[in-house]
């Protein structure tokens, strides 16, 4: 205990070994123990506003442990100064006990904290702790040092969006610049995951929503809808900053926009009527809306009603593996780890197994329609020939979604876009992240040049 203390810098009070001496902890009536009293209880309005501080003054005998400083990282600690491992003290504990060897072991100090201009995130999540340092001598490198400090793992945030609540995924510094990820229908945003942490490690901050209905975000009701116009307006709010609780915009500068599937047509849509928010737009395996012959208003309607008399129910698993397992199925470049972390995430209890999260009723694929608009695809196209931003179509040449006349649509309405064919499915950010990730750096390069 006495060394626990001097490694924190707090006073060491002996009375700490003796916690049942005379009626301490006791209150007097339980012999063995019992609560809330400790020598200093009976003084506990008086506040010592020193000891509030005295963390800061600590330097560390040697870096934290990796999953010391991610901790800290969360809960927003300034990391304390290291000094030379000569002056580590022979009897202080081990605050690495597994072993790591931090790559700047055995270096000359280095300060280690939050920069003064790094403000926590809009979305109202903990602010992620990027470290740049200036001089650092890797010990396992003979040349200077560029990597970056591996950057915290996603975080979860929510906002209010006209009364829906919808969960953002979130990588990377809030400083960086915008990479905003649309996925598509019964996906969710960490869907994203393999992208997201390679362009985080870039400096990039990538946020990428669970639309509504989906992931973890609300479902909207039985009063509610999925049309796409439900979808721009949720994109419109986090992007200009009208959800609550944080009323800001992610950011007052035009940012990447990405979209896979149903997903790119919201960011299509979206780049179109907002131009000057996108800087540069990529469509992953983008869709158009199907074409609906007059004769077939009348029993479209009367389908969607029965749906929605009847809506569709989830199928229950046994358990989280075998919902992984049917992710698998749907695509099978999908790592049985990632299947696995999609599952527990993409799934909740329910009459003992587990049920998908997302709403039944998005089985209905009604909702790519603007409702009450009379949009169609020759609207749609109208709205893509719009587009401003530089864009790059990127399609699978394994994808049953790609029906040539199709892709000859899309490039003619929007005819200065690149056209990029990768190995892969429909799901090429499972199938092919490393080329996705590849194409987001080469396009952010040539918008700086």
């Amino acid at each position: 205990m006495a060394k626990l203390c001097e490694f924190l810098g707090i006073p060491f009070d002996e009375a700490v070994l003796e916690p049942y001496q005379g009626q301490r902890m006791t209150d007097g009536v339980h012999p063995q123990s019992l609560p809330v009293d400790d020598p200093n209880f009976r003084n506990h309005n008086q506040i010592d506003s020193t000891l509030g501080e005295v963390w800061r003054q600590i330097q560390l005998p040697r870096p934290l442990g990796k999953f010391a400083e991610e901790v800290a990282t969360r809960l927003d600690y300034q990391l304390p100064l290291l000094v030379e491992p000569s002056a580590q003290p022979a009897n202080l504990p081990d605050s690495n006990p597994k072993g790591e060897q931090p790559s700047n072991l055995g270096q000359k100090a280095t300060l280690r904290e939050q920069p003064s201009n790094l403000q926590p995130s809009n979305l109202g999540q903990k602010a992620t702790l990027r470290e740049q340092p200036s001089n650092l001598q890797p010990s396992n490198l003979g040349q200077k040092a560029t990597l970056r400090e591996e950057l915290e793992p996603m975080q979860e945030s929510y906002l209010d969006v006209r009364g829906l609540q919808l969960c953002l995924c979130s990588w990377g510094p809030v400083d960086g610049d915008l990479i905003l990820c649309v996925h598509g229908v019964l996906e969710h945003g960490a869907a994203w995951e393999e992208i997201a942490r390679p362009l985080a490690s870039m400096g990039y901050r990538v946020v990428a929503p669970d639309q509504r209905g989906h992931g973890r975000s609300q479902h909207v009701g039985m009063g509610g809808s999925y049309q796409l116009i439900d979808y721009l307006g949720d994109l419109d709010a986090i992007a200009f900053g009208t959800a609550e609780p944080n009323p800001n915009p992610l950011t007052d500068q035009p940012f990447i926009l990405v979209g896979h599937s149903m997903g790119a047509v919201v960011a299509a849509t979206f780049a179109s009527v907002r131009p000057e928010k996108v800087k540069s737009l990529l469509l992953l395996e983008p869709v158009l809306p199907g074409e609906q012959k007059d004769d077939q208003t009348a029993q479209n309607i009367a389908t969607h009603l029965d749906y929605l008399a009847s809506p569709p129910q989830h199928q229950v698993f046994a358990d989280i593996e075998a919902a992984a397992n049917r992710l698998r199925r749907l695509t099978p470049n999908l790592s049985e780890e990632l299947a696995l972390k999609h599952a527990q995430r993409l799934t909740e209890p329910f009459d003992g197994g587990v049920r998908w999260r997302w709403d039944p009723r998005l089985q209905i694929r009604t909702g790519i329609g603007l409702s009450g608009t009379g949009f169609n695809r020759d609207k749609y196209t109208q709205l893509l020939s719009q587009i401003k931003a530089p864009t790059t179509l990127v399609y699978g040449n394994n994808s049953n979604f790609n029906r040539p006349e199709d892709l000859a649509l899309q490039q003619a309405a929007i005819p200065h876009a690149k056209t990029v064919k990768l190995s892969g499915g429909h799901n090429l950010h499972v199938d092919a992240p490393d080329a996705i990730v590849a194409i987001i750096a080469e396009k952010r390069l040539n918008l700086k040049n």
